[in-house]
């Protein structure tokens, strides 16, 4: 005789903030109260590719009408990968049963913000997302980074450490290694520092254009210091 399987509806809560910064999704799962808790695990999805997997845990129910489960998973935006860009993005979360359970699915958006920036007398911007520790770097040191830049009007991604290797870029600070707006927004970084740094056209390539960035381009870098020689 075929087991009657349990009607499931699933939630998602998503929180973040700018851009880099982590993303905490919260599942829910619930089913009705006879069944029990849901067992499985949920899936969370964004173009079609899985992100994050979230075992569920039980939870006890004091509600006559439904049992539930729920998890919690934080995506840490890896240094030199694709952050999500300013603006709002969707994925979806799928819960997979493990048991007596009808999967069951749902979509969410959220939004990443645009970060309070301090900014600089030459007009480059910058802002700490990720804390750091130890001595802040100086001009004449070797820094050891992960970077992905940005065309700031379009989100579009240029460049990032990913596509060289995954390897930390080094570079001398302050030695002409890169372009004057990533040295000043480097400048006063601690191991394990994530910033957002926007660079005008003047600190970046200026009027010249240079591969996949037009002339006059206001570049956004997302910066994390690994290390310092």
């Amino acid at each position: 005789m075929a087991v009657r399987k349990a009607a499931t509806k699933t939630t998602l809560a998503i929180s973040t903030g700018t851009l880099a910064a982590p993303v905490t999704f919260t599942v829910t799962v619930r089913a009705a109260v006879a069944a029990g808790s849901p067992r499985g695990a949920v899936s969370i999805i964004d173009h079609g590719k899985v992100i994050e997997t979230i075992p569920l845990a039980p939870i006890a129910s004091n509600t006559p009408t439904y049992a539930f489960s729920d998890g919690t998973a934080t995506l840490i935006q890896q240094p030199g990968g694709t952050p999500y860009y300013f603006g709002r993005h969707s994925v979806s979360a799928r819960f997979v049963s493990s048991g007596t359970f009808i999967n069951s699915s749902v979509s969410a958006t959220f939004a990443v913000a645009q970060p309070t920036y301090t900014a600089l007398p030459d007009g480059v911007e910058y802002e700490t997302v990720v804390p750091g520790s130890g001595v802040a770097i100086q001009d004449g040191q070797q820094a050891n980074v992960f970077y992905s830049g940005y065309l700031s009007k379009t989100g579009f991604l240029f460049d990032d450490s990913v596509k060289d290797g995954s390897q930390a870029f080094p570079f001398t600070l302050g030695g002409g290694d890169v372009i004057t707006g990533f040295d000043e927004g480097t400048l006063g970084m601690e191991v394990g520092e994530t910033r957002v740094v926007l660079i005008p056209p003047a600190e970046g390539y200026g009027s010249t254009r240079n591969g996949a960035i037009p002339k006059n381009s206001t570049l956004l870098f997302v910066i994390t210091l690994e290390s310092i020689s």
